[in-house]
C-alpha cells in the first residue's frame, strides 16, 4: 500500500507539472477537474488500490507542481543581455560557465555568464596596447582611460555562444573572457517537427545567443579542477587506444557530454539503437558504487559510506550533474544509506522519490529527453526485467538474464521514442545483447585505466591499449547493424493518447495480479503493440498533405498521398539533414517515389546527396536541365547512379502522373514554370521570379492561358501584372524570407490570401483543415 501511495503522489507530481505548460489557466483546470474525477472513479473500480483521500491529496501536490513550475521558469531579467538583440557587432564580457564542446559545424559552443556589454563594437586600442596609468589624487590606484565612446554597461544573463575552433584553445570553465561578434535572438522552429532551439535554450535561462569572430582571454585559466582530471583520464585513453577507440572508452567512463565524440560515430551508435552506450548512467554509477564497496567490504559500514560517498561525488563532478547521471547518483546514496542502517531497499520507490526530488530541483527537466529515457528504462529494468527473465527459463540464467535487460529497457523506452522520433531501430536488441560483454569489461577497464593515468599516463595508457580490440569490435559491429537492410525504419510519430495507452498497459501488466498469467500478459503486450502501431498505419495509407518547409529563399514541397511521397528540392545539406531528415521520420516516409530538382546549384547538390546517402530511398529521380550542369551537380549524378536511381529530365509538355490526385507538370523551361496538381487544386511553380524572366513568360501568348492556378507559389519578388493577372490565383504563398511590399499590397488589393514563409514559417494543406503555418500551432501553446 505504501508504494501504491508513493506512486499515485509522484505521477501526480509530474502530471502536475507537465499541465503548468499549458496556456494560461489552462493547466490548473485541466489538473484540478481530472484529479477530482479520479477520485471518484478509481476506488470505485480499484477496491484494493489507494483509498479516496489519497487521489484528493495526490490532486492538490499536482496543483503545487503546476505553480511551482511556472513559478521556476525562467525568465530574462530587466538588464538581461537579450535585450541588446539582435546587434550585428557587440562586444561582450564575462565568465565561462561550462568548457567548450564541438559543434557539427566544427565550432567551439559554451555558456557564457554575462558582465558587461560594448554595443558600439568597437575597442579602445589603448587600452590593450598601454599600461595603465596612475591617477595623481590617488598613487596608489591605477585605471585606464577609457574611450568615452566605447563605454561597457552592466548587463546580465546567460549567453549562448559559438566561435571558431582556434579561439578557445586552452578556454577552461570559470575563465574571464571578452567576446566580439554578432547578438542575436534565438529562432523559433520554422519547420513542422523541427528542434526548437529558442525553447531549449529558453529552458537553461538563456535568452540569446552570440556568433562569436574573436575571443580574448581576459585572465588566466584556472590551474587546476575538475577540467585537469578529465583531460588526463581522455588524454590516457587516446594515448593508449588512439582515435576513436580511445575516445570512445572515455565515453564510455565519463559520458559522451564530457568528450568530443566525432560527429559520424555518434550518428552510427544512434542509428544503431545503442545511443545508451555513450551516455554515462546507472550502468557506470552500478560499476563505480560496486567497486568501491567491494575494495571496502572489510571496513566498517560508516566507512563504506564514506568511501562509496565520496566515489559517487567525485564520479559526479566529473560527468557533471546531467539528470542521468543525477539519478543514478541519488539512488546510490539511497543504497548507501540502506547499506549502513541494515535495511533492504525498495528500489521502485527509491527511483520515484529521486524523480521527484530531482524535478523540485529543477522542474525543466521534466523536458529533458536523457531524463526522461534514463528514469523509463531503470523503470523498466526494476519492473519488468526479472519477469521477462523468468519467461526465459529455457535458457541458461546467465544468458536469461542478459537478454532480460535489454528487452525491458526497450519495452519500456519504445512508446516514448515513437512519439519524439517516429523510428524504429529493429536490429537494437541483437546490438546491445552483443555489445553489453564488451561494453562492460571496457567499461571497468576504463575506469581503471583512466584512475592509473591520473597518477602516471603512460600506465594508464597500457591499460586502454589493451582494450583496444574490445572497442574496436564495439565500433564495427554498431556500423555493421547500420548496413543491414531497414536498419533504420521510420513507422511515424504516434499521437500522445497512443503512448499515454501504451505505458497504461504496461503498468496494468505490472500492477494487476490478473495479468500474471501469461496469456493474459501477451493479450495486453500485443494490445499495446497494436495501439502503438496500427492507427499509424491506417493515417498514413489514407493521408492527404501538402507541407512547404521554410528554408531561405528555395522552394521546396513535400506531398504525401495514397502511400506516394513527392519531394520538389531539398534544401542544402544543413536543412537536410536537421530539419528535412528528421520530419520524414517523424512521417513514417522511408521511400520518395519521386524526387524532382529545380535547380543545379552546388548547396542543392549537397542536400540532394545528403538525402540519397541516408536511410531514405529515392525510387525517380527528375531535373529541369539545359544540359549544362557544374561539377557539383555532376558529383550527384554519379551519386544517383550508385543507388541505382533512375535519372531524367523533364520535358516541356511533359506530365508526371503520380497517382489520379497528383501530377505535376513542366510548362516551360528558362524560366521555369511548373504546374502541380493536388486534388482539386493547382498550384503554378516560379522558382526564379526575377523581372527579365516574367517579361519572357508574359511574351508567350501560347503559355498565358495555360498558368491559370488556385495558387501561386513563388519566391517572394515582384511579380509582373500581366503573368499575376494570367494566373488569376486565391492564394499566394512565397517560399522567402521576407516579401516585396509592394507584392503584398497589390495581392492583399485583389483579396487574396497571403502566406511567406519568413513570417509564418512552414505552411501546410490539407483537404479537411486546408491552410495552416507553423506560427498558427504555435501561438496556440506556451513559449517554453
Amino acid at each position: 500500500m505504501k508504494s501504491q501511495f508513493v506512486l499515485v503522489i509522484a505521477l501526480f507530481f509530474i502530471a502536475g507539472a507537465y499541465a503548468s505548460f499549458l496556456p494560461d489557466w489552462t493547466g490548473f483546470y485541466v489538473v484540478l477537474g481530472s484529479g477530482f474525477s479520479l477520485s471518484l472513479a478509481v476506488p470505485a473500480v480499484w477496491r484494493l488500490g489507494p483509498k479516496r483521500w489519497v487521489y484528493l491529496l495526490a490532486t492538490l501536490i499536482a496543483v503545487f507542481a503546476c505553480f511551482y513550475v511556472k513559478i521556476r521558469t525562467p525568465q530574462p531579467q530587466v538588464e538581461d543581455i537579450s535585450k541588446y538583440a539582435p546587434l550585428s557587432n557587440a562586444i561582450v564580457r564575462g565568465q565561462v560557465i561550462e568548457a567548450p564542446s564541438l559543434t557539427r559545424s566544427d565550432r567551439a559552443k559554451f555558456l557564457l555568464e554575462v558582465k558587461e556589454i560594448n554595443t558600439s563594437g568597437k575597442l579602445n586600442l589603448k587600452d590593450l596596447t598601454q599600461p595603465p596609468t596612475t591617477n595623481p589624487s590617488n598613487p596608489s590606484n591605477t585605471e585606464a582611460k577609457p574611450d568615452e565612446s566605447n563605454k561597457f554597461v552592466a548587463a546580465s544573463g546567460k549567453l549562448y555562444v559559438t566561435v571558431p575552433l582556434i579561439e578557445v584553445t586552452g578556454l577552461r570553465s570559470g575563465q574571464a573572457v571578452e567576446l566580439s561578434g554578432r547578438l542575436y535572438l534565438p529562432n523559433r522552429a520554422d519547420n513542422f517537427g523541427a528542434f526548437d532551439f529558442k525553447s531549449y535554450l529558453a529552458r537553461q535561462g538563456v535568452f540569446a545567443g552570440m556568433s562569436g569572430r574573436s575571443l580574448i582571454e581576459k585572465g588566466d585559466a584556472p590551474s587546476f579542477g575538475e577540467w585537469w582530471f578529465v583531460s588526463r583520464i581522455v588524454r590516457t585513453h587516446v594515448m593508449g587506444a588512439g582515435v576513436p577507440e580511445g575516445s570512445l572508452l572515455s565515453s564510455l567512463v565519463l559520458g559522451s557530454r564530457a568528450v568530443d565524440l566525432p560527429s559520424d560515430l555518434k550518428d552510427a551508435f544512434i542509428q544503431a539503437g545503442l545511443a545508451a552506450v555513450l551516455a554515462a548512467s546507472g550502468f557506470q554509477v552500478t560499476l563505480v558504487l560496486g567497486a568501491a564497496i567491494a575494495l571496502s567490504r572489510h571496513k566498517s559500514l560508516k566507512l563504506q559510506f564514506v568511501i562509496g560517498s565520496l566515489c559517487l561525488g567525485g564520479y559526479l563532478l566529473l560527468t557533471g550533474a546531467s539528470p542521468s547521471i543525477l539519478r543514478a547518483v541519488v539512488m546510490g546514496f539511497g543504497s548507501l544509506i540502506g547499506l549502513v542502517v541494515q535495511r533492504r531497499s525498495r528500489p521502485i520507490i527509491g527511483l520515484i522519490v529521486t524523480a521527484v526530488l530531482l524535478l523540485l530541483y529543477q522542474p525543466l527537466w521534466i523536458w529533458d529527453l536523457g531524463f526522461q529515457f534514463s528514469f523509463l528504462a531503470t523503470f523498466g529494468l526494476l519492473t519488468t526485467s526479472r519477469s521477462i527473465s523468468e519467461r526465459l527459463e529455457w535458457l541458461p540464467p546467465t544468458i536469461a538474464e542478459l537478454l532480460s535487460v535489454p528487452i525491458a529497457a526497450y519495452i519500456w523506452t519504445l512508446p516514448l521514442q515513437l512519439l519524439v522520433f517516429g523510428k524504429l531501430s529493429p536490429y537494437s536488441l541483437v546490438a546491445n545483447i552483443f555489445t553489453t560483454p564488451l561494453v562492460s569489461i571496457s567499461t571497468y577497464g576504463g575506469i581503471v585505466s583512466g584512475l592509473l593515468g591520473i597518477i602516471f599516463v603512460p600506465i594508464g595508457a597500457a591499460i586502454a591499449w589493451l582494450l583496444y580490440p574490445l572497442l574496436h569490435w564495439t565500433i564495427d559491429l554498431a556500423q555493421w547493424v547500420n548496413t543491414l537492410p531497414n536498419a533504420s525504419t521510420s513507422v511515424g510519430a504516434i499521437n500522445l493518447w497512443q503512448m499515454l495507452i501504451a505505458y497504461g498497459l504496461f503498468m496494468a501488466i505490472w500492477l494487476v495480479p490478473w495479468f500474471g498469467k501469461m496469456q493474459r500478459w501477451m493479450i495486453a503486450f500485443v494490445l499495446a503493440c497494436v495501439v502503438l502501431f496500427v492507427p499509424n498505419a491506417i493515417a498514413q495509407a489514407n493521408v492527404f498533405q501538402v507541407t512547404l518547409p521554410a528554408f531561405n529563399d528555395v522552394p521546396i514541397m513535400l506531398i504525401k498521398n495514397q502511400n506516394q511521397t513527392v519531394l520538389i528540392n531539398s534544401g542544402d545539406q544543413q536543412f537536410t539533414s536537421f530539419t528535412l531528415q528528421p520530419f520524414l521520420q517523424k512521417l513514417g516516409v522511408n521511400r520518395i517515389d519521386w524526387a524532382i530538382s529545380t535547380d543545379t546549384q552546388p548547396d542543392v547538390s549537397d542536400g540532394w546527396n545528403t538525402l540519397i546517402s541516408g536511410p531514405v530511398e529515392i525510387s525517380q529521380f527528375r531535373d529541369i536541365s539545359l544540359g549544362v550542369t557544374p561539377k557539383p551537380y555532376q558529383n550527384l549524378q554519379q551519386a544517383l547512379a550508385n543507388a541505382k536511381t533512375p535519372l531524367a529530365s523533364l520535358k516541356v509538355g511533359e506530365t508526371l502522373t503520380i497517382n489520379n490526385q497528383v501530377d505535376i507538370q513542366l510548362l516551360n523551361q528558362s524560366p521555369d514554370v511548373l504546374k502541380i496538381k493536388t486534388g482539386e487544386l493547382t498550384w503554378l511553380l516560379l522558382p526564379n521570379a526575377d523581372p527579365k524572366s516574367q517579361q519572357a513568360i508574359s511574351t508567350k501568348k501560347d503559355l498565358l492561358p495555360k498558368l491559370s492556378a488556385n495558387i501561386l507559389w513563388w519566391t517572394g519578388g515582384q511579380i509582373e501584372p500581366a503573368v499575376l493577372q494570367a494566373i488569376n490565383p486565391k492564394v499566394a504563398i512565397a517560399s522567402a524570407t521576407s516579401v516585396v511590399e509592394a507584392m503584398v499590397n497589390q495581392l492583399y488589393e485583389a483579396k487574396i490570401r497571403v502566406f511567406y514563409t519568413g513570417r509564418d514559417g512552414a505552411i501546410q494543406w490539407t483537404p479537411d483543415k486546408d491552410f495552416h503555418t507553423l506560427r498558427d500551432q504555435q501561438d496556440t501553446r506556451s513559449p517554453i
